[in-house]
């Protein structure tokens, strides 16, 4: 008895862990579904000066949450200096959409952001207003478990302090949990404006926002953003930007939350794109984009690593430290990191500045600079007949607009010239270096000249030399009689006697005489003598008389002479007289072409003039290349206007309807027979336009019907004395010669 209740008792404990895996499961299944409503308006309205970037705020802050803030752009509405209608039609819109996929949701959340004008009472939108009552009400009656308001406007902390809510430690939630309530945050106090800056080209508060969820508010280095790291972010950013103007900012919050966990609100795992601060890295971390738009500051004091989600795109960074200040540039692709770190950072000597109205500059004394400015000696010029490196005693790093010296110049920082017999170096140059044999720099924004080799960090502008030009990254152009090697990001142009070698991306062109190579992704042009090699993605053009060769994904044209190699997709066209692709190829003009989706066949058929003809069919379905020839059996061994034989070269197209195919083809005919007066063979060609149609019973195997016609103009006439015809159809200036063919072809794919 005992023993059948043990039994029956594992049973149930099995029954039960199935049970609970099951519902685990479904309710896993379930999921979040998050929704989003984002409001700008520019226009508060009569008597309030029209704002400049609310409207681009909500764009920005709809852009972030629908990158990495888990809303679709299916479950977010935008709205763009809208009317209190238009914002009441939105949360029934949105309310629509939440009882619509209640079944499919364990859980709804619900954000609500608006950036304009409001006063102590109400949103002002334009002529109407939206009084923080009603609105709260509003916000409530969305069918939402949780409901997060963002406000940035003046005054908006009279809308957490209305009735409704009370500070409470926020909690929230695993993905499992059953969490209610709501997150109120304000850009300032109940008594306070909300600013927006134009050298940020946002607001304060929203920039600090948008900044944050990007990563910067992840203390804890899990690449994932909370509520708490958020609001704590937002309020030292807002208010040590603003603690400085007439109106300091102090964000408010009101959080009733009930669950377990803390409300995740950005996971920058899921970016396409991450920057990487790295340990090691500490300051004022100031990123911009190539239009030089503020993306992001950051003050970072921590040793452990920030991750930032960013676009595809080309990026400056300055990181003002204690005691120096880094510069650089990077650029970010897709499904790819960056780690910035001081190794890939070049120090830049500080500017000397003075805040306005200081007590130094209204007693008319002198300000103190920077420490790294009192450790840089400026001269406006600096000579030395043989290494001006010993020129001064003072063991203090240069900077001069011009350097001259016979053998080898060495300053620390150049704004205009260096001339050196030998070799040039220096830690920024800005202006130009002109040596018999080096030049050496770690951030030019110039040209390096020389007669043996140029190296330097990061180039804006050009490097020209008779051997070699190396840099880590380059924008412009590099110029040699042997080799250019850029190690980095590359944009501009290479032009080599020999080669041209690029490590990372690169945009632009590449010419030498004998090849190109490029490590990393690659867009815009390849031409040289022998042959173009890419290892990474490839857009663009690929032109060499020898061969072309790409590892991985291609995307423009590749045309070379003897053959063309891609390893990956194709999406464009390859020319070349062997073309292979790897992977699909969308067009190969071609001897021979191989690619994974194409038609590569041998084809065997006898026509109705007793040829027998032999081809082979290769390229793309839609436009492939026809080899092969055109026999005659009977003409072998004979010498008077015998026929040898026709070389077959021409285009096909054909369509595939279940198991049969219809293909149109136009060839030219090369006809090689022997004349009466000699015994050596010479040639004709005439044209011709065929049709065919086909049937696969089994695998790789298809037989098939054709009609070809053949033309005879005056001037092509031989190639039809020998060439004999059992059909002739007369057209007067021209004659025609149709024929049919039965055979069979042998799919090799």
């Amino acid at each position: 008895m005992k023993k059948m209740t043990c039994i029956k008792k594992l049973a149930m404990a099995a029954f039960m862990a199935l049970a609970s895996t099951y519902i685990f499961a479904a309710a896993e299944n379930a999921g979040v579904e998050r929704y989003g409503l984002y409001i700008g308006s520019n226009d508060g309205g009569k008597n309030q000066e029209r704002l400049l970037y609310a409207g681009t705020d909500a764009i920005a802050f709809q852009k972030i949450m629908t990158e990495i803030g888990g809303i679709s752009k299916s479950n977010g509405i935008l709205l763009l200096d809208p009317a209190k209608e238009d914002v009441d039609n939105a949360f029934e819109t949105i309310s629509e959409m939440m009882k619509r996929k209640q079944k499919d949701a364990k859980r709804s959340e619900f954000v609500f952001y608006y950036s304009g004008h409001s006063d102590e009472n109400a949103l002002l939108l334009g002529k109407t207003k939206y009084d923080y009552s009603s609105l709260k009400a509003a916000i409530t009656n969305v069918p939402s478990d949780v409901h997060v308001v963002i406000l940035d406007s003046c005054y908006s902390g009279n809308f957490i302090r209305t009735k409704g809510g009370q500070k409470q430690k926020p909690f929230l939630m695993d993905d499992s949990s059953v969490v209610k309530g709501h997150a109120y945050l304000s850009s300032s106090s109940s008594q306070e404006s909300s600013q927006e800056s134009d050298e940020i080209g946002s607001s304060f508060f929203t920039n600090a926002m948008i900044t944050g969820l990007r990563g910067a508010a992840d203390t804890s280095g899990d690449k994932k953003v909370t509520l708490n790291e958020l609001y704590s972010y937002a309020f030292n950013e807002t208010l040590s930007k603003t603690e400085n103007t007439a109106d300091p900012q102090h964000p408010n919050y009101n959080i009733t939350l009930v669950g377990s966990g803390d409300l995740v609100l950005s996971d920058v795992s899921a970016s396409d794109c991450v920057l990487t601060l790295a340990r090691d890295l500490t300051g004022r971390v100031i990123v911009r984009d190539k239009n030089s738009k503020l993306v992001a500051e950051i003050n970072k004091t921590t040793q452990l690593p920030i991750y930032l989600a960013l676009e595809e795109g080309q990026y400056g960074v300055t990181v003002i430290g204690e005691n120096s200040t880094l510069q650089g540039s990077f650029s970010l692709s897709p499904k790819k990191s960056y780690a910035l770190s001081p190794s890939n950072l070049t120090p830049v000597a500080r500017l000397a500045t003075r805040s306005r109205g200081s007590e130094a500059e209204q007693d008319g004394q002198a300000v103190p600079t920077d420490e790294a400015e009192t450790d840089l000696l400026r001269m406006p010029f600096v000579f030395s007949f043989f290494c001006n490196e010993f020129y001064l005693a003072a063991k203090k790093p240069i900077s001069t607009n011009f350097s001259l010296a016979l053998f080898r110049s060495h300053v620390y920082e150049v704004n205009g010239a260096m001339l050196a017999g030998i070799g040039n170096e220096t830690e920024i140059l800005n202006g130009a270096q002109a040596a018999g044999i080096y030049n050496i720099a770690k951030d030019v924004h110039g040209a390096q000249v020389s007669g043996i080799f140029n190296y330097a960090q990061d180039v804006i502008g050009a490097q020209v030399s008779s051997i070699v030009n190396i840099a880590n990254d380059v924008k412009y152009a590099q110029a040699s009689w042997i080799s250019n090697v850029a190690k980095g990001n590359f944009i501009g142009g290479q032009g080599a006697w020999i080669s041209n070698v690029t490590l990372k991306d690169f945009v632009g062109a590449q010419g030498s005489w004998i090849s190109n190579v490029t490590l990393g992704d690659f867009k815009g042009v390849q031409g040289t003598w022998l042959s173009n090699v890419t290892l990474g993605e490839f857009k663009g053009v690929q032109g060499a008389w020898l061969s072309n060769v790409a590892r991985k994904d291609f995307t423009g044209l590749q045309a070379a002479w003897l053959s063309n190699v891609a390893c990956g997709n194709v999406k464009g066209v390859q020319i070349g007289f062997f073309n292979f692709c790897k992977g699909d190829c969308d067009f190969q003009l071609g001897l021979v072409n191989y690619s994974k989706n194409g038609i590569f066949e041998v084809a065997a058929s006898y026509t109705t003039d007793q040829k027998i003809r032999l081809v082979l069919n290769s390229g793309n379905k839609h436009l492939y290349g026809i080899f092969g020839v055109l026999l005659n059996p009977e003409g072998f061994g004979k010498k008077a206007l015998e026929q040898y034989g026709a070389l077959v070269l021409g285009l096909g197209t054909r369509v595939e309807v279940w198991k049969f195919n219809f293909d149109f083809a136009i060839m030219g005919n090369e006809v090689i027979f022997a004349n009466e007066k000699s015994d050596k063979p010479h040639s004709e060609w005439f044209p011709s336009a065929r049709i065919e149609a086909g049937f696969t019973p089994i695998p790789h195997l298809n037989v098939f019907a054709g009609f070809a016609m053949a033309f005879e103009f005056p001037g092509n006439r031989d190639a039809f004395i020998a060439h004999k015809r059992n059909m002739v159809i007369d057209a007067g200036s021209a004659t025609l010669y149709p024929e049919f063919d039965f055979g069979v072809k042998f799919r090799l794919q």
